[in-house]
């Protein structure tokens, strides 16, 4: 053969082997649950730190080990008892788990024996909660992580009475399974703790609702929906529960010249959040924006359409001054964000932080 047909045959079987490696396994585990007619097929995910395959191998029919992944086919029929197919695949803090037995009960039996082998992480104090953050790559790309969440009780005072009320509301609010999904709408200005209570909402939510936050919003509703319906359908770790979708700082989806600036995004939103696309699949999508109420599109914020529609202000005058005063610090009768608040406690405000009032009425001179 020439070089030039070597280097031709070369070129295709990388391209090949680029393509299927990562699909090895899984077309693997599918061919052998076909051939042994497995009537029972479940899926699963869940957090875990452990990232290796040792310990299997003895179990393993076919394994996958690259830079992104760990994955492994395992027959486990001699440690359940039951004839039992498993695909594993350990990736970016997460076990992703595939079963197929004969037997609904040894679902549940092969789930515990790999959740043995890789705990479930536990929150490294009492008030951590794990969010995947979602990516658009080739496909919808999927990491865990951690987060410091705060809870409602010991944030709840660095809000404004106006909205404060309102949240604590929403924090102990549970959706049934016969209720539809919704949009949650958060705005105001820069500043007012915005980030913190969608924390402190995960953390109160974290029994009944996984939290999905949308790291690229624009491409998340661009013009090509497949990385919108990979992350809608993809419920693993969600299967029993509602999930919420955070897209935060995304009001240029909202404003009132949407569609001339980001296309179909705002249409695709709102059928997510509470239209045809969205019936069914138990997703509640929280927005916040720094964009003020009146430029946001009517159809966002018409009657009926928001689960949640809350204006997130700057403190009035008595209130930040109350708010000084319980940590030390005098009151000067300004209106005043949440960070400049903190700002001025710990002695580092910029000038300009502050919130000015203008006089209304008639000047008498």
């Amino acid at each position: 053969m020439s070089n030039l047909l070597h280097e031709a045959a070369g070129s295709e079987l990388a391209l090949t082997w680029e393509l299927d490696l990562d699909y090895l396994t899984i077309a693997r585990f599918a061919q052998l649950v076909a051939e042994r007619n497995l009537q029972h097929v479940a899926r699963t995910s869940w957090a875990t730190e452990r990232m290796t395959l040792e310990g299997l191998f003895e179990h393993a029919l076919h394994t996958l080990r690259d830079s992104r992944e760990r994955a492994a086919v395992l027959d486990l029929t001699s440690e359940l008892g039951s004839d039992c197919l498993v695909h594993l695949s350990l990736m970016r803090g997460r076990a992703f788990l595939r079963v197929a037995t004969n037997s609904v009960d040894t679902l549940a039996m092969a789930r515990t024996w790999l959740q043995e082998r890789y705990s479930v992480v536990e929150p490294d104090r009492p008030q951590r909660v794990h969010i995947s953050f979602w990516t658009n790559g080739r496909y919808a790309d999927r990491t865990t992580r951690g987060i410091d969440a705060p809870a409602w009780e010991e944030i709840s005072d660095n809000y404004p009475r106006a909205v404060s009320g309102p949240l604590s509301e929403l924090m102990t609010r549970r959706f049934g399974d016969k209720e539809s999904g919704g949009l949650i709408l958060w705005h105001g200005p820069p500043g007012t703790g915005k980030t913190y209570a969608v924390r402190a909402l995960a953390w109160a939510w974290r029994e009944w609702c996984g939290c999905h936050y949308i790291t690229d919003p624009e491409a998340f509703f661009g013009e090509h929906a497949k990385y919108m319906l990979e992350v809608l359908l993809d419920d693993e770790g969600d299967e029993d529960g509602w999930r919420l979708l955070i897209l935060e700082d995304t009001g240029e989806l909202l404003t009132a010249d949407a569609k001339q600036r980001t296309g179909q995004g705002l249409s695709r939103l709102l059928n997510v959040a509470d239209g045809l696309l969205g019936q069914g699949l138990r997703v509640l999508v929280l927005v916040t924006t720094n964009e003020t109420l009146h430029t946001l599109h009517p159809a966002v914020v018409r009657s009926g359409r928001c689960v949640s529609n809350l204006e997130f202000p700057a403190f009035p005058a008595n209130e930040a001054d109350a708010w000084l005063e319980a940590r030390g610090a005098p009151g000067d009768g300004t209106a005043c964000t949440l960070a400049s608040l903190f700002a001025r406690v710990d002695g580092r405000e910029e000038p300009g932080a502050r919130v000015t009032r203008q006089p209304i009425g008639f000047r008498v001179s």
